[in-house]
């Protein structure tokens, strides 16, 4: 059964890992009903310093992608059927503000949707090291039934480069999206 997600894009260090993802998305397309895809304005000032450039024009020609502030979106509403959401990276004042039911964008409410809705809501957080808050803010979020998934690259998988780490993890985001994508690199496979 396809399925409908998010996308979301937060302004912390990383940028290229959702990125990444989303070509993920788009090459195992045929999953997916629709992907909804939001970029926080903070994510292109972060994407900007790191030098990597956001290709917008791939993802409004193959995503749904929606402005960070329209709240009429209809992820924006729990009765707008989604399968779940990953926000990827997700920066500390955007986990701070779903944790805390204190959202004011899109992200935010999408990603409240996903908990009061009982929905998947997969976090990936950027930030080293973790304060005591930001520790808090991921357990509540977990303790709500959220995925917190920090990019934490595994090496039994033998990567070569940056794309083999980022193939990897993305592969563990779809894992928890239900998908169950052929992998001979996973552990206990043999090749």
């Amino acid at each position: 059964m396809k399925k409908t997600i998010v996308v979301a894009l937060t302004g912390a260090s990383g940028i290229k890992i959702g990125d990444y993802f989303l070509k993920k998305v788009y090459d195992f397309k045929d999953l997916f009903d629709r992907v909804f895809v939001v970029i926080s304005k903070n994510a292109f000032y972060v994407a900007e310093s790191e030098g990597f450039k956001l290709d917008i024009d791939f993802y409004r020609n193959n995503f749904i992608l929606e402005e960070e502030k329209n709240l009429a979106s209809p992820i924006a509403s729990g009765s707008y059927r989604f399968d779940g959401m990953v926000i990827v990276p997700c920066s500390m004042s955007s986990l701070g503000a779903i944790a805390n039911g204190s959202g004011t964008n899109l992200i935010h409410r999408a990603a409240d949707v996903c908990m009061k809705e009982r929905r998947k809501l997969i976090i990936v957080p950027r930030e080293t090291p973790f304060s005591y808050i930001h520790l808090e803010n991921m357990r509540k979020l977990s303790l709500a039934g959220a995925h917190i998934v920090p990019f934490i690259p595994s090496f039994y998988n033998k990567p070569e480069s940056i794309d083999d780490m980022l193939d990897f993890f993305s592969l563990r985001l779809f894992d928890l999206l239900g998908f169950s994508i052929k992998d001979n690199k996973r552990w206990g496979v043999d090749e």
